[in-house]
């Protein structure tokens, strides 16, 4: 934090106290010129103050971190005259007030710096006052003042969004990562998935060739195709166990002079039928 924030903080802290519900007014920090009145200059802080103990008084800042930046101020006359003219007190803040010396405070102002205290400032010099009833700041400089409020309120909005989308994904990420972990807790890692994968191949009698998921049909060598796999657990499935499947897989090959005569039979008894159907039909005719 630089000179300068670090003493519009404490200046803050001075009017609003933190956490306060109903602080009984606003703190504007550097506020500009609405519109084309004046010379484009602004205030450093402005406060508002709304309740009969702030004295509804608008209430102007100028703050200077050092010595160099005072003598700045004093080699332009009249460079904060416009909002002076405007506020009820016009303040000049500083870190220390040996920075002013003796005769350079222009006549009305006010001179306040940090002191023991944590929450209030320490006025060296008290500020004069203008009456609130005889000094109404112009429709320029209340306009101006409204026009800050409403952009540190719509940035304050923005960055609540902002910090309210990153939680959200800092949340889902936090939960992603939480289920991801809850479930590969319990998998094996590489090397396991590969020694399992070379006992199921070793119990198979073959090698997995994973490219290929066609059914070749039984028996294979060397090579089992996923699809050879699918065909005999479909096997294991319709005949209740592998040793019915094992039958079921082998018995076209333990028998093969008894397979052809039963084709061959199937295949005479399909021709019979076709004759009667053949004869029906001539008859009708």
């Amino acid at each position: 934090m630089s000179d300068t924030a670090a003493l519009l903080a404490l200046l803050q802290r001075h009017y609003i106290k933190p956490g306060q519900d109903l602080p009984g007014g606003v703190f504007l920090p550097e506020v500009g010129q609405n519109g084309s009145w004046g010379a484009s200059s602004r205030c450093d802080a402005i406060y508002v103050g709304f309740t009969t103990t702030s004295g509804r008084l608008l209430v102007g800042h100028e703050l200077k971190v050092t010595r160099a930046d005072w003598l700045n101020e004093l080699n332009k006359p009249g460079k904060s005259d416009q909002w002076a003219d405007e506020c009820h007190e016009w303040w000049l803040v500083v870190p220390n007030p040996a920075i002013i010396h003796t005769g350079e405070l222009p006549a009305g102002w006010g001179l306040m710096y940090p002191g023991r205290s944590k929450t209030r400032m320490q006025v060296h010099t008290p500020a004069a006052r203008k009456d609130p009833l005889q000094h109404r700041p112009s429709w320029d400089a209340v306009r101006s003042v409204i026009a800050r409020h409403d952009t540190l309120r719509a940035e304050a909005i923005h960055a609540a969004r902002v910090k309210a989308h990153k939680d959200a994904e800092a949340t889902i990420a936090e939960r992603v990562e939480h289920s991801v972990q809850y479930r590969m807790r319990d998998m094996p890692d590489a090397d396991a998935l590969a020694d399992r994968l070379k006992q199921i191949e070793g119990a198979l009698g073959a090698s997995i060739d994973w490219s290929a998921n066609d059914r070749q049909g039984l028996p294979f060598h060397g090579q089992i195709s996923l699809g050879q796999i699918a065909e005999i657990a479909a096997a294991v499935r319709a005949h209740g166990s592998i040793e019915k499947a094992a039958r079921w897989f082998t018995q076209a090959w333990n028998d093969p002079v008894g397979n052809t005569q039963d084709a061959l039979r199937r295949l005479e008894s399909a021709l019979a039928e076709m004759r009667k159907a053949g004869t029906a039909t001539e008859a009708l005719a």
